[in-house]
């Protein structure tokens, strides 16, 4: 095995899923995040974006990220990580990669849900449109987890499998 990366905008179920894969398949799970929070001496995002910024933020995931596609983990990657020239380059030698998606509907809900993730520097919406293509660019699957997790995680064992998503007929994945 090498290393399955999970990326795509926040509040796409990557952690949920790669937590859960990494149990399906007894390999180690690892959230980018609190990677580079432990890299950075904070408990928490926000605390970390607080002081340092986005900007001192996405250096360290700059720092820390790109070791992680060296082990045999299942990793899920914080959104604006593919965003980072040398982070993209990591991923792109990752020969699984899934690319979730969700509704700007169902994206919007969780991030109300949530409250831990800082600010972004403009809204979400014009984030998201901006990072949806690099995103689609890095996956080697695409899977929307606007609902369905069980079915989600069939596309997902299939495509490990099998290579390629197993599409139910009249449904995008």
């Amino acid at each position: 095995m090498s290393t399955i990366a999970f990326i795509g905008f926040r509040c796409s179920g990557k952690s949920t899923l790669g937590r859960w894969l990494s149990e399906e398949l007894d390999v180690p799970f690892i959230d980018s995040d609190c990677e580079v929070l432990a890299f950075l001496g904070y408990s928490s995002v926000e605390d970390a974006w607080s002081v340092i910024g986005e900007e001192g933020w996405r250096e360290a995931e700059m720092r820390v990220i790109p070791e992680l596609f060296e082990r045999d983990i299942v990793v899920s990657l914080g959104g604006g990580a593919p965003m980072i020239p040398l982070v993209a380059k990591a991923i792109a030698t990752c020969e699984v990669v899934f690319n979730l998606t969700a509704s700007e509907e169902v994206t919007s809900l969780r991030i109300a849900a949530g409250n831990d993730r800082p600010a972004l520097c403009c809204d979400d919406k014009e984030m998201r449109l901006n990072r949806l293509p690099t995103y689609a660019m890095l996956g080697t699957c695409g899977i929307d987890t606007s609902c369905d997790m069980d079915g989600c995680k069939e596309r997902i064992l299939d495509f490990i499998a099998n290579g390629h998503p197993n599409i139910p007929s009249g449904h995008v994945v």
